[in-house]
């Protein structure tokens, strides 16, 4: 990996991480039998981890791939 690509990685792991860990958090809130309570919320910052680190994963390798294609 070149340390342009390093740079790159730096600067859109982040990001994309964020985005979908926010977005599994508001699904799992919305799915909630009570949702907008704090169990809600609880419930949803613990089980929006995985989704989102496989999300972020998946999102991060097909933008390196198509990155390296062009």
């Amino acid at each position: 990996m070149t340390p342009e690509d390093k740079t790159w990685l730096k600067e859109w792991l982040p990001k994309i991480a964020v985005v979908a860990y926010l977005l599994c958090i508001l699904a799992f809130m919305g799915s909630h039998v009570r949702p907008g309570s704090i169990e809600s919320l609880v419930f949803a910052l613990k089980l929006g981890i995985g989704p989102a680190l496989i999300g972020t994963l998946v999102v991060i390798a097909l933008m390196y791939y198509w990155r390296r294609r062009t």
